[in-house]
């Protein structure tokens, strides 16, 4: 038992009673954290082994196109007749077969090698023992004086490249020394006759550093590597010349792609790999677990510490609330027993102690009621107010309220709606709110004399006024009714009162405390209905939903930051305005999922800017995320507009950068040709050779720059010339052809023939008269 006179006691337990719950309250969110926490790490590890994974994904699928590419020319080249006839040829020097070895070497310049990956490529004859490469002939051993690979002999490197017959075989990396310059590269061959009978070999070298520029891209700092398996565990290539032997055989790994911890040296190494269906490749990276788990180890330390001292300072907030909330009920319990006279109370707790002295006040306070029914205009408002803002009102004693301050409802369903007077965007003076009372009144006139049920209003602003409406429940879910009545008010305001209304609805409910919600509903839909500059009626169910997507797929997201990369603006503006009319337009969303939307292309942007070199702080000043009170449909468009205009700046950026460089090569393929046209060997291959690009690019860019083809504008610039030296000189005409560029008359007679439509003689004759 506890009494006032023995308050330690009571102190003490009033204090343990009011410290238990907020303990507890704080143990319950820690461990849903725990849980939450440790689903996380277990999927960012699984993110981050499947980042890796992707990444080797992308290098297997790239090696598989380009040596799909190599044995597409390897085939063809096996199969060109004069190849294959050259194969039976045992003294190359005699004859006939001197016109042999032309032919041969000429069906090698017929195939254009653009594959990046290769080196060089060439033929080895077994029976002739000469190798043929694109634009010379050698003798076996003159040409491996030349291109020779470390610690192979002569003899072994014949017996391996055409001692025995190879399909499609992929020898693994070796360094080889190419005109004095040591190379590490991969040999590709593809044998020349038949199994068991070689009759010699195409040999296609590959540039080892490309392939480690695919896998380069992996984070192999902290001691890790990478490496390539042939089907037979060979090492094909790897990330560096001294990476380890490989330790992980074919035998260990499980399945065609997946992920494991090895144990190797001194730590775990987070093993990574995936295998190629085309060749039976695996590519593998291994990496120290610490280095791949570095982020979720960081976040898991900076997690724990979070937790530590979260629950620390939990227990002493708890600690200090407790104490600080058992100090007022001490003192109401002192001051109840002051006010009764000094009596003191024996009992369980204090808190029946305070609820029985709280009930006789009680009962001591009904005398009030009477006064309390002259302001009770103004409690109605002040308890309305309450409702539609969502206050706390205990959910038993709400309807009594109600009741107390004049308010009967009639039914078990509630609605709320908010009307606007429209035209009073621009703000408030005097006159217009002496205006706006005169309207309230007449509108409050109307509602009273037209609504058939209870409807209460109440002020929310000076153009605004919420309507709360009690009904039964069969009326509840018939939209129509009321979108007919509001329609109804709506249009005998604007005939009695000459002003446009909107009038939004929310949505009905069973329960007085949930009027707040309504309102909320409400003021969205009045929201969206101003954004839309509409009058009328609307109610919440017509508006979209949070369940609706927006709509920005990441294959989008990669083609739209591709063309703004090259510079395509049309193509640009094009998406944007498809992502535009979707999200805005068509869908229909809300703010929240807007924003949402506005804030993942705004990621894309802010990835974009750097890659073009674009200052990201100048470009992105209007383009800022709307969030909280800021958020709105008109807000959310501008900022869509200003991201657009970024793209455009981009792409500007973009274009004149191209425009410079193509400038400066235009000018410079000009001066090659201008200043050596008149030469006979000028060709696109020269000048493509000169410059340093593909003769393909070279003519595609010539004709998009000029508008004529290299060829025809050779011509002319040579036409030109032997037009002036025929009109001007008296030189023969075969030394005409030389100095403009032909290589015989006949060619020169004929071209001119062709693009004058006279022969010489005649053009010289007619220019002599």
């Amino acid at each position: 038992m506890w009494r006032m006179n023995r308050g330690r006691t009571g102190s003490h337990r009033l204090f343990i009673r009011l410290l238990a719950p907020n303990l507890l309250f704080l143990l319950l969110p820690l461990l849903v954290g725990a849980v939450i926490y440790y689903k996380t790490l277990h999927e960012m590890e699984r993110e981050v082994t499947a980042g890796n994974l992707h990444l080797l994904e992308q290098s297997r699928d790239i090696l598989d196109r380009r040596f799909a590419e190599l044995s597409s020319i390897s085939m063809q080249l096996v199969g060109d007749t004069r190849i294959m006839q050259f194969q039976h040829v045992t003294e190359p020097y005699r004859g006939a077969n001197i016109n042999r070895i032309l032919d041969t070497r000429k069906s090698l310049q017929s195939y254009a090698l653009t594959n990046n990956f290769i080196f060089n490529y060439f033929i080895v004859y077994k029976n002739s023992e000469l190798v043929f490469m694109e634009n010379s002939t050698y003798g076996l051993f003159d040409f491996y004086q030349n291109f020779y690979y470390k610690d192979i002999d002569p003899e072994s490197w014949k017996s391996l490249i055409i001692g025995s017959y190879h399909q499609r075989e992929v020898l693994p990396a070796h360094q080889v020394t190419n005109n004095g310059i040591s190379y590490s590269l991969l040999t590709y061959l593809h044998s020349l006759g038949y199994p068991g009978y070689p009759q010699g070999a195409i040999v296609i070298t590959v540039d080892n550093r490309e392939i480690r520029k695919l896998l380069g891209g992996l984070d192999l700092s902290g001691g890790g590597w990478a490496y390539i398996l042939d089907e037979k565990g060979q090492m094909i290539s790897s990330t560096s010349d001294d990476a380890p032997i490989p330790w992980i055989g074919r035998d260990k790994l499980q399945g065609k792609q997946g992920s494991m911890l090895e144990n190797f040296g001194k730590g775990q190494m987070m093993v990574t790999y995936t295998t190629s269906a085309y060749n039976g490749w695996t590519y593998l990276v291994a990496q120290p677990d610490y280095v791949v788990l570095k982020k979720v180890l960081y976040i898991k330390k900076i997690i724990v510490a979070m937790a530590l001292l979260f629950l620390g300072a939990g227990v002493l907030i708890a600690y200090l609330i407790a104490y600080r909330n058992s100090r007022p009920l001490r003192t109401i319990m002192e001051t109840i027993v002051e006010r009764m006279d000094g009596e003191s109370y024996a009992g369980p707790d204090a808190y029946r102690f305070i609820r029985e002295s709280v009930a006789r006040l009680i009962d001591n306070n009904r005398e009030l009621q009477d006064k309390m029914k002259k302001h009770a205009p103004f409690l109605q408002a002040a308890l309305v107010e309450r409702l539609l803002k969502g206050d706390y009102l205990p959910a038993k004693d709400t309807t009594v309220l109600l009741q107390h301050v004049g308010i009967e409802t009639e039914g078990s369903r509630y609605r709320v709606a908010i009307l606007q007077l429209c035209g009073y965007d621009n703000g408030f003076d005097r006159n217009a709110l002496e205006e706006l009372d005169v309207k309230r009144v007449k509108i409050k006139d109307i509602l009273r004399r037209e609504m058939r049920r209870a409807v209460y209003w109440h002020d929310m602003a000076e153009d605004r006024m919420a309507l709360l409406f009690a009904f039964d429940s069969e009326e509840a879910a018939d939209w129509n009714y009321w979108n007919e009545m509001l329609l109804r008010i709506s249009e005998m305001i604007y005939s009695q009162v000459n002003i446009a209304t909107r009038i939004a609805a929310g949505g009905t409910y069973g329960e007085l405390l949930d009027v707040s919600r309504s309102c909320e509903e409400a003021r969205q839909a009045l929201e969206y209905l101003a954004w839309r500059n509409q009058t009328g009626v609307i109610g919440y169910h017509e508006l979209p939903k949070e369940s609706s997507g927006y709509y920005y797929p990441s294959d989008l997201e990669i083609r739209l930051t591709n063309l703004a990369k090259a510079g395509e603006l049309d193509a640009v503006d094009m998406l944007l305005g498809e992502l535009y009319q979707i999200n805005f337009k068509q869908r229909h969303l809300p703010v929240p999922m807007l924003q949402l939307f506005m804030n993942e292309m705004l990621g894309t942007v802010v990835k974009l800017l750097p890659q073009v070199g674009l200052s990201e702080q100048k470009a992105m000043d209007n383009v800022k995320p709307l969030t909280g009170e800021s958020a709105s449909y008109e807000g959310l468009e501008k900022s869509y507009g200003a991201m657009a205009a970024v793209y455009r700046q981009v792409c500007d950026t973009v274009n004149e950068h191209k425009k410079s460089q193509n400038v400066k090569l235009l000018e410079n393929i000009m001066a090659q040709l201008h200043q050596s046209f008149a030469h006979p060997d000028m060709s696109l291959d020269l000048i493509a050779d000169r410059i340093g690009i593909t003769r393909g690019y070279l003519s595609q860019f010539f004709k998009e720059q000029t508008g004529t083809n290299f060829s025809d504008y050779l011509e002319d610039l040579r036409m030109t010339l032997a037009k002036e030296l025929l009109a001007k000189t008296d030189l023969p005409v075969y030394e005409i052809a030389v100095r403009s560029g032909y290589s015989s008359s006949n060619t020169f007679c004929r071209a001119f023939k062709r693009i004058n439509g006279v022969n010489t003689s005649d053009y010289r004759h007619s220019k002599a008269n």
